[in-house]
């Protein structure tokens, strides 16, 4: 986020800050002694075990939701203010005009307004409920160090409100749902280069499926709401969203006790999306991981059930194209014209005025074309404009689901776990089970846009009835998605794939290759005559076997030209097993020739001409990447004579590419020298700063397609993972149950310290004991620090 602090600014505000970082006391958030604050009705006492995993002990649910918000904003203060700033279009109010992009889409969208009316829904008892985390939160605003990234920018963090809690789940849910972004680039493709050559992309294409590209090419200009899309990913570290998960029944454990395990792939960033705590009081004894700002635990395990999600890649979010009068004040309907909302909103900037920016609304939802991007223009409001594109998103609904979560907290079976799965609407998430009962399971969560399959394809046309390319009318509540319990081969898996095809014929959803979930039953089968094991799923969790680089690498072998280029490489894929392991010559080798022999594809279905930007571009899953391994392997049995010499160039390019950058010896190249992985703060690319405050390059194994992900988008195999396992977390249903877990950094966001301990055991794919038992935890050089209730000694702090 270089471009977001001007020089001026960033060189007085970091030698600030860097010098009292250096030279003041560690501001690191307080962890022994006795502190008295408002909002517990009894001592609470944390306990930090060496991992800086807090434990907090409570006399009540609400002292223990005190405690975890106060544990998460202590850990956690900067980045939980930061991404309240995306949420609510705040962003350029600290760093001035860069920052408007993302606040005009934030605000455009109406995140902060639609948090605002949903808490006001909220009931009372609710608000109860959610109290108590709001209290901790704050209460360790008022006593934490000031972050150094506020210190750096000169920001002031203000109380933290529910609607802020609210406004990022929001934010991020949307992030995560990008559906809409891959309908823009199939419109696109198919208006400039066909159906026919989309059809060769991107299938398997309906043959029902239509899209609503105009002859004339007027498609509305969304390259705005695309480019600032990808600027909150940026600014945020959201640019992935695939996951796995498993649960095996008992009778196929070494214990007789239900396994579970789950490994959510996101960007690879410092502080990391998640925070690990432990919650112990009379109502639940929960351990796990949240993401900072949202109350719960997200992965995680109680003394009853273990759960945690993937990604369940329905369409929540859609792009609807509109047809709008000459003066853009109305848009053509299935049922004539309609009034378009408009709505004026000032969007404060650092070092200059206030920005005006208008917002319009159709019956569909906001319009995100025009000058949504322009940092100049004060309205994204063009006279004359035609065409325009509205995003109809389902998270943009008035409701929330943070007290859902904390349900799951004191979830006892199915049913309650059910219950509680239900009632998350926002996350459109398959979240896994295992209980105490020897019950497996998993049910999908969130609502979805229900639609006749291939109309989701593409962008929605507002003027037209819904079975003829208009707007799905139908909506999957929570309630109504897809669940399993107790499959009958005691196995259960996701891995961003359909739980059941009749949920994935109906929700648009933009599945992933389904090479991860293949490989993960090939393991689980390995496993099962002789009893799995929690070692068992630790190590599935490493796996970096990709089946279909594998299966590439078997093709080029029987059908490329053996010649003096490629015969190099080919002896190096000789006997290959697809390990993509940082030290192995042959995943380079196969990578590059992989990503070579795509481009090459993609250059010849499209006449030479390159793809639309948004179709290669999209900062998400783009339609492309997402299951172009499998795509390549059926191109190439399709048509075996053309493969040959398509195959051999491709070698010969990826022979090219390798003696470029790691030198002429093949010896020398290795895939960890290709695909280095840096875990970095939203300043990494400030020069000098961003360096200090990330952490790594370290040499990565995996890919998009491996269990072990490290993921890249586009056609770069050197470009950085942008999507690696957030944390591993592996629970044995036991009496009682036991974790263990890794997260890809620290548990608190400490500049200049970017890893350390926890950050080694994830990169090395060691497992942490999640701690519950009080002795354990203390055994483990715990600190412990105290919250008092205002009654106890008023000297005491």
């Amino acid at each position: 986020m270089a471009q977001v602090l001007s020089a001026a600014r960033r060189a007085a505000g970091a030698a600030a800050a860097l010098a009292s970082e250096a030279l003041l006391p560690r501001r690191a958030p307080r962890t022994r002694g006795r502190i008295v604050v408002d909002g517990v009705d009894a001592p609470v006492e944390i306990l930090r075990d060496r991992w800086s995993v807090p434990h907090v002990f409570a006399c009540s649910a609400a002292d223990a939701l005190f405690g975890l918000g106060f544990v998460q904003a202590g850990d956690r203060l900067w980045q939980m203010h930061w991404n309240r700033l995306a949420a609510t279009g705040r962003i350029a109010s600290i760093v001035g005009e860069r920052g408007l992009p993302a606040d005009r889409l934030t605000r455009t969208l109406g995140i902060g307004r639609t948090a605002e009316e949903a808490w006001q829904r909220t009931s009372e008892a609710e608000r109860r409920e959610v109290a108590p985390y709001l209290a901790g939160i704050n209460a360790a605003i008022a006593r934490s160090p000031r972050p150094f990234e506020a210190r750096l920018l000169g920001a002031e963090i203000g109380p933290w409100r529910a609607e802020d809690s609210i406004a990022w789940s929001k934010l991020l849910s949307f992030l995560l749902g990008t559906a809409w972004e891959q309908q823009i680039a199939r419109a696109r493709i198919a208006a400039e280069f066909g159906l026919g050559a989309l059809a060769e992309i991107d299938p398997p294409l309906p043959a029902h499926a239509r899209t609503v590209a105009p002859p004339d090419g007027q498609l509305g200009e969304a390259d705005g709401a695309l480019q600032a899309t990808a600027a909150l990913r940026s600014a945020l570290g959201i640019a992935g969203g695939a996951s796995n998960n498993w649960s095996i029944a008992g009778r196929h454990a070494v214990s007789g006790s239900p396994i579970f395990a789950c490994d959510p792939h996101l960007s690879p960033v410092t502080p990391p999306h998640a925070h690990f705590a432990h919650l112990h009081c009379p109502q639940f004894n929960a351990a796990g991981a949240g993401i900072p700002g949202m109350p719960g635990i997200i992965w995680g395990h109680n003394d009853r059930i273990a759960w945690g999600p993937t990604a369940s890649m329905q369409a929540a979010n859609i792009a609807v194209l509109e047809e709008l009068s000459e003066d853009g004040a109305s848009s053509r309907t299935e049922h004539g014209w309609a009034a378009v909302e408009r709505i004026d909103e000032r969007i404060e900037v650092a070092s200059r005025d206030p920005v005006a920016l208008r917002i319009r609304r159709t019956v569909n939802g906001p319009i995100v074309s025009g000058e949504i991007s322009d940092a100049v223009s004060p309205l994204n409001e063009r006279p004359g404009e035609r065409r325009a594109f509205a995003l109809n998103s389902l998270v943009l609904r008035p409701r929330h689901s943070g007290n859902a979560i904390l349900r799951l907290l004191a979830a006892r079976d199915w049913d309650e776990f059910s219950a509680a799965i239900c009632a998350v609407d926002d996350f459109n998430l398959c979240f896994g089970y295992a209980d105490m009962d020897g019950r497996i399971g998993m049910r999908v969560s969130g609502a979805a846009q229900h639609g006749r399959p291939g109309l989701l394809r593409f962008p929605a046309a507002g003027w037209l009835p819904p079975d003829q390319g208009g707007v799905p009318k139908g909506i999957v509540e929570p309630a109504e998605q897809p669940w399993t319990l107790d499959p009958p081969g005691g196995i259960a898996v996701s891995a961003n794939n359909p739980l059941t095809p009749a949920g994935a014929a109906e929700s648009g959803a933009e599945y992933l290759d389904s090479a991860r979930a293949q490989r993960i039953h090939d393991l689980l089968a390995e496993t099962l005559a002789d009893g799995h094991s929690p070692a068992d799923s630790a190590r599935i969790q490493l796996d970096q076997v990709d089946l279909r680089l594998r299966e590439f690498a078997e093709q080029a072998r029987a059908l490329a030209e053996r010649d003096r280029e490629t015969a190099p490489l080919l002896d190096l894929l000789e006997g290959w097993d697809g390990s993509t392991a940082p030290d192995s010559a042959a995943a380079a080798v196969a990578a590059c020739a992989a990503v070579e022999y795509r481009r090459a594809a993609l250059h010849g279905i499209l006449g030479g001409r390159p793809l639309p930007a948004a179709g290669t571009a999209i900062s998400a899953l783009d339609i492309f990447s997402a299951r172009a391994g499998s795509w390549a392997l059926a191109r190439i049995s399709a048509d075996q004579a053309r493969a040959r010499p398509e195959l051999s160039a491709a070698l010969r390019a990826a022979a090219r590419t390798l003696t470029g950058r790691l030198g002429p010896e093949p010896a020398a190249w290795r895939w960890g020298r290709c695909r280095a992985l840096t875990l970095a703060h939203a300043f990494a690319d400030v020069p000098l700063l961003g360096k200090w405050l990330s952490a790594g390059p370290f040499p990565a194994g995996g890919s998009a397609d491996a269990i072990n992900q490290s993921g890249v988008l586009g056609l770069d195999p050197f470009a950085p993972p942008s999507a690696a396992p957030a944390l591993r977390l592996v629970v044995e249903l036991s009496d009682p149950p036991r974790a263990q877990f890794a997260l890809a950094g620290e548990q608190a966001g400490e500049p200049l310290r970017p890893a350390g301990p926890m950050t080694d055991a994830w990169l090395n794919g060691r497992l942490l004991p999640l701690l519950r038992d009080r002795d354990e935890i203390e055994r483990a050089g715990s600190r412990r620090l105290v919250l008092e209730p205002p009654r106890a000694d008023p000297s005491v702090d």
